[in-house]
């Protein structure tokens, strides 16, 4: 059985899975437009690149200042990277995990055996179709950590070393950017922050929930201090999370990052919370979608120039519902910053055009264009879909695309907080 064979072994079978077992990425559906695959396409035809919506969509953009974001690392450790995903993933006695694996090698349209070398050749592919400037965000990923500070392999999905999302980054210098992932816990996070900052990190990324992170722990104080002292973000995942199993979900509560927020720290609110229901620790604890809480960060004034929403994911179909009440809100599209959440959007049935055409978001008349784009390029294809979708005549600002000036704030490395 070739690679092909096995992935489309591997996907139906899962997509059927899914449907019988009502489990699955958020409880997601399955869109049948484009079939499930992803065909894993190289180059771009003279036709999608010279097409007129090519055109409209980098119009008026300056590449050079278009960073994605939000933009995983997938791999296996072959290469001596030191990536590591839990043996689960291949296992069908955990069906859930070993499907979404399935799904996330043909997304990034990843050869087993050589994960690493894969993932790398991939990127750089796509981005070679990139007009020149454009660059992704590689996301390193910690693992998650005991309460004691220790990491807990056996509580973690999957580990990337800043190390080697630095490596890729220095290596590529003209395609990525990376940012670091530390465990605030930690008993070396301070030393560790100082490393990433000092070998070019742009940001932190969190997942609070497959970490075992509490935002706001008074654990975290001196980790936040040292990050207001660089002005170097965070990006934290708020709300549901569906793609990385196990942890607390409570710890993705986007009130939890106040404590940050009360400390300086500049925070983007990874997919605007755009999935699921927290508790409202202002009123009795009372379940209120994710949403109503980061709109309630957000429009809180003394946050105004720390909080920010990161739009990555929105087109999913399990948060796209989510895409008219942004749009509606111009006075936020500041404070948005774009990301894919690669390779999501190469993960064909994670994304209906046809759904989002249907809600008055997309023209018909942009969905041949859309579907065929996908093919060769996920990340050309989510931009496109985010710069094209409007609603009464309101699309996203260039801003929210061209964020490359928020990243560029980060300090010289400041003298350590003694600790």
């Amino acid at each position: 059985m070739n690679r092909r064979q096995f992935l489309k072994k591997g996907l139906l079978g899962g997509t059927a899975l899914l449907a019988t077992s009502g489990l699955g990425y958020a409880g997601m559906r399955f869109w049948p437009e484009s079939g499930l695959n992803n065909p894993c396409l190289t180059g771009l035809p003279t036709e999608l690149s010279q097409h007129p919506l090519m055109q409209k969509i980098w119009s008026e953009i300056d590449p050079s200042q278009v960073w994605d974001t939000h933009a995983h690392i997938i791999g296996a450790g072959e290469s001596g990277s030191g990536v590591w995903y839990s043996p689960a993933m291949d296992s069908w006695r955990h069906p859930i995990l070993k499907v979404q694996k399935d799904f996330y090698m043909n997304g990034g349209c990843i050869a087993e055996g050589h994960e690493d070398a894969s993932f790398l050749a991939r990127m750089l592919d796509l981005s070679a179709t990139m007009p020149t400037g454009y660059k992704s965000m590689l996301f390193a990923f910690d693992w998650a950590h005991n309460t004691q500070g220790k990491p807990e392999k056996s509580r973690s999905i999957f580990h990337i070393p800043d190390s080697y999302a630095a490596a890729i980054a220095r290596k590529h210098s003209q395609q990525f950017e990376w940012v670091a992932s530390i465990h605030p816990y930690r008993a070396d996070a301070i030393d560790a922050l100082i490393r990433a900052k000092e070998n070019g990190a742009r940001a932190i990324k969190w997942l609070p929930s497959g970490m075992s992170i509490d935002p706001s722990s008074l654990k975290c104080d001196q980790f936040y201090q040292q990050l207001a002292q660089f002005d170097m973000p965070i990006i934290s995942h708020t709300g549901r999370e569906s793609a990385v199993q196990g942890g607390d979900q409570s710890y993705g509560n986007p009130l939890h990052m106040r404590r940050a927020l009360d400390a300086g720290v500049r925070v983007v609110l990874a997919h605007c919370a755009s999935d699921g229901h927290d508790e409202d620790l202002d009123n009795n604890k009372k379940p209120i979608k994710s949403f109503e809480l980061f709109t309630r960060i957000m429009d809180t004034p003394a946050y105004a120039g720390l909080a920010f929403g990161e739009i990555s994911a929105i087109t999913l179909i399990n948060h796209a519902w989510v895409i008219k009440p942004l749009l509606e809100r111009t006075d936020w599209h500041p404070r948005l910053l774009n990301g894919s959440d690669y390779p999501l959007p190469g993960i064909v049935p994670l994304i209906s055009t046809k759904q989002l055409h249907r809600a008055g978001l997309l023209e018909d008349s942009h969905l041949l264009f859309l579907t065929t784009l996908r093919d060769y390029n996920p990340l050309m294809f989510d931009f496109a879909v985010k710069r094209l979708i409007q609603l009464n005549g309101i699309g996203f600002k260039k801003e929210v695309f061209e964020t490359r000036s928020f990243f560029d704030r980060t300090m010289t490395a400041k003298s350590p907080i003694t600790h």
